[in-house]
């Protein structure tokens, strides 16, 4: 009877939760797509992330670099095929070569990657970023993660366990998205954000071959131990991706026949 009672609730809260939804065509990835997540929550969440985030990883002073961020963000941003949210284009003083996008367009790129980067190469990291946002890629994982909690909500209101405060949800929410989006994203989410970034920055004017240069340099700085250093920890694959850009710019630029 309580294993019923367990069965029947989730199956109750997932049609409650997910009633009067209905998918959606997403031009940046081609699909139709159910996300039951609103604009206006996943901007929300990205503020709330970005607060822990900076927490930790200060902005950068170095003024040069923020105006290129900002620059070079703003075409890639007018490039996107989502226009719901405002992008906002961050440098972080990090030595570390990594960039990041949070929930909402709030996309960040460490000072240490984007000094070994040129204009073509940083329009391709950020359309990267930018692509995943498009594409709503973190969206789909908060989304996976929600269903899971719901699980375990389910399961702990059976048992009689009470929620705790209300601050203390809120807390754990934002530490749940933030790991979420420090985790990284699956081969499939990262070879996409690859098409897409490099199609924004051919359509925001910049080199679209300047992927392949990019990622080389950052295989190159980093080493022979990429695999588990900087933006390979949570951008993985560089090889792969290389040969995959390698085959999929010439068909985004047009020049395969």
């Amino acid at each position: 009877m309580l294993r019923f009672f367990f069965k029947s609730s989730f199956i109750l809260l997932i049609a409650l939760f997910l009633s009067g939804c209905a998918t959606t065509f997403n031009p940046a990835t081609g699909r139709n797509e159910l996300i039951f997540i609103n604009s206006p929550t996943e901007v929300a969440m990205g503020h709330n992330v970005r607060e822990e985030l900076l927490k930790n990883h200060p902005l950068s002073k170095d003024a040069r670099l923020n105006a290129k961020v900002e620059a070079v963000g703003r075409r890639l941003a007018s490039a996107s095929d989502r226009q719901d949210v405002q992008y906002k284009f961050y440098c972080l003083e990090e030595k570390e070569l990594n960039a990041m996008a949070l929930p909402g367009g709030f996309i960040y790129v460490n000072s240490g990657l984007m000094r070994i980067l040129n204009d073509d190469e940083l329009a391709y990291v950020l359309g990267h970023e930018v692509g995943h946002v498009a594409a709503r890629h973190i969206a789909k994982k908060i989304q996976a993660n929600m269903a899971y909690q719901l699980i375990l909500g389910v399961a702990f209101a059976g048992m009689g366990d009470s929620a705790g405060s209300s601050a203390q949800n809120v807390a754990q929410g934002v530490d749940t998205v933030y790991n979420l989006v420090s985790l990284g994203y699956s081969r499939q989410d990262e070879y996409e954000a690859d098409r897409i970034g490099v199609k924004y920055s051919f359509r925001a004017g910049y080199n679209p071959y300047a992927a392949l240069s990019a990622l080389e340099k950052i295989k190159k700085a980093e080493g022979p131990d990429w695999k588990i250093l900087g933006y390979f920890r949570s951008h993985p694959f560089a090889d792969e991706r290389i040969e995959a850009l390698e085959r999929a710019i010439p068909k985004i630029t047009g020049a395969e026949p």
